[in-house]
């Protein structure tokens, strides 16, 4: 059975997904203007967002997943393997059974949608709704404890909701008749119930004189104005009013309260069902999940308590979610496949059907090259034509061979320990020159012993054609001697290309000039030179020429 995690060991100690790659030595991708490299130089490489649509993820957590794992590279043989191994499993398995993606790719949309529904529960909720769920739930430190006690929230809930609401409406009416209770049965006055309502009404309207003569109660009572009994009972009206409102009032809030706090719950209630369908749906067919982390859960408050007290859990279980999402999605995908890694006394690097996912799959074109035996190259072609699109084809399938185990087409490869790429040159203001940092980047690919794959999109183009001719001559001439780097590296600089040496391939993106003085492209690689022009082309499109 092949088993989704590392081992139970380490899921005890690892709380983090991500911390499983951390075991295993990792390279550095290398950008322009990190040469030390803090992992942000993937966003030379890839679009994360343009990838995570492309093979159609749908929780956010399975975005951070991809995000995180493509700065995990690693050039351990045996971990390269095991990558290959799960992501081709999974690929046989969607082929032996039709219905299974489908299946995932349902739960992950429902996992999506409560992912979404709770995300301001996961990430901290507002003060405010902080305030708010205090009313049912118990967050002051001392007392939370009293949120996992069994039954007690829904005893909690039913007193603050339904109880004391109910006494506090009693409460004016048990106002007026507590002195009436007290008289007739603790001093056991002989008194009758309109007695003491006759003098009730004397003592709220001021006539004092009428408890000492009732007789006299109707007479007046009769002849008072209504705008005179509003002068005297207003105030006992309007608090008598406000006595029965402002429970009702609570009584409503505290429900609100109640129903949003029972809702998250039964999300988070129906997401641990979910992540148990996901693990039998994966476990019929010899996969096995992680065991959801989420502890057990009684019921919607105590589920609710548990989601904003203990979101490490829930977060924990939706990297789970979101790694497995990932690897199914892109085992899914018809045009990825696995690598096969080969070993090699010189790093070897064969790509056959590869393309750029960023180019609309109406007008993709694949590529293939290979780098074994001419394992240096250089790219020609006119601007606009494709080069760095084959760069970024090479690289990103190098990216997720490297971290999944998986390549845009079919890959052949030795494991690299070193991914240099060099697509997008920024000259930052006040800092170096874009040409120093060029020349710094290109002089930490010669300083290493391990196997390095280097991609560089029109080298040195940043200075004048003679002294760019000079510098490229002058570090290809090293590079090309190293036996331990793979390189492909673009160029307008024809005479470098025409004078290098047989054991260089010499590729091009090629093109032709159509009758009408127009660029045709053809967006494909094979080999030789292309000194066809596009600049013409752009010129006239911008209206220049």
């Amino acid at each position: 059975m092949f088993k989704l995690e590392l081992n139970e060991t380490m899921m005890r100690r690892d709380t983090d997904l991500s911390n499983f790659y951390d075991k295993i030595p990792c390279c550095k991708i290398v950008e322009k203007d990190n040469r030390k490299n803090k992992m942000s130089s993937i966003e030379s490489i890839v679009d994360t967002e343009v990838l995570s649509t492309w093979i159609g993820l749908q929780t956010n957590a399975s975005k951070k997943c991809l995000t995180q794992q493509l700065h995990h590279w690693t050039h351990d043989a045996q971990r390269l393997i095991q990558l290959s191994d799960k992501f081709k499993r999974f690929k046989d398995a969607f082929e032996k059974d039709p219905t299974f993606f489908g299946t995932c790719h349902d739960i992950f949309k429902e996992i999506s949608d409560i992912e979404k529904r709770l995300h301001h529960l996961i990430d901290g909720e507002s003060e405010l709704e902080k305030e708010s769920y205090n009313e049912i739930l118990f967050f002051h430190p001392i007392l939370q404890p009293l949120n996992f006690v069994p039954f007690l929230l829904t005893l909690w809930s039913t007193i603050r909701i339904y109880v004391l609401p109910g006494i506090s409406l009693l409460f004016p009416i048990l106002t007026l008749l507590a002195p009436y209770i007290v008289l007739k049965f603790v001093f056991h006055l002989p008194m009758s119930f309109s007695n003491y309502m006759n003098m009730l009404h004397s003592i709220v309207s001021g006539n004092f004189q009428s408890i000492m003569n009732p007789e006299e109660l109707p007479a007046t009572s009769s002849s008072i104005s209504p705008m005179a009994f509003l002068k005297q009972f207003g105030v006992v009206i309007i608090s008598f009013v406000q006595g029965i409102i402002q429970p009702y009032w609570s009584y409503k809030h505290l429900k609100s309260i109640d129903t949003i706090i029972s809702d998250h719950g039964a999300l988070v209630l129906r997401f641990q069902e979910l992540y148990q369908s996901l693990e039998k749906h994966l476990s019929d067919r010899g996969f096995t999940l992680f065991r959801c982390p989420l502890p057990e859960i009684p019921n919607e408050r105590n589920a609710t308590a548990r989601i904003i007290l203990e979101s490490s859990y829930f977060k924990l279980a939706l990297k789970y979610v979101g790694s497995l999402e990932v690897m199914i999605n892109l085992a899914h995908q018809p045009d990825i496949h696995s690598v096969r890694w080969v070993s090699s006394p010189t790093p070897i690097f064969k790509a056959v059907d590869t393309f750029d996912f960023h180019v609309p799959v109406n007008t993709r074109k694949t590529i293939s090259a290979t780098f074994s035996k001419k394992r240096h190259a250089l790219l020609t072609g006119p601007n606009k034509g494709g080069k760095s699109t084959v760069l970024r084809a090479l690289s990103v399938s190098a990216l997720l061979a490297h971290t999944y185990g998986c390549a845009l087409g079919h890959l052949t490869s030795t494991p690299f320990h070193t991914l240099f790429v060099c697509l997008k040159p920024d000259d930052l203001p006040g800092s170096k020159s874009r040409f120093e940092r060029e020349v710094e980047f290109t002089s930490s690919t010669l300083i290493h012993k391990e196997p390095i794959l280097v991609l560089i999109d029109e080298l040195y183009h940043s200075t004048n054609p003679p002294d760019a001719l000079r510098s490229c001559h002058i570090y290809c001439e090293q590079l090309w001697k190293r036996p331990n780097v793979v390189s492909v590296i673009s160029t307008h600089l024809f005479e470098l290309v025409e004078k290098t040496q047989d054991h260089i391939q010499r590729l091009c993106c090629p093109a032709t000039i159509n009758k009408e003085g127009t660029v045709d492209f053809t967006y494909s690689l094979q080999e030789g030179i292309c000194k066809v022009s596009s600049v013409d082309t752009l010129l006239k499109q911008y209206s220049f020429i």
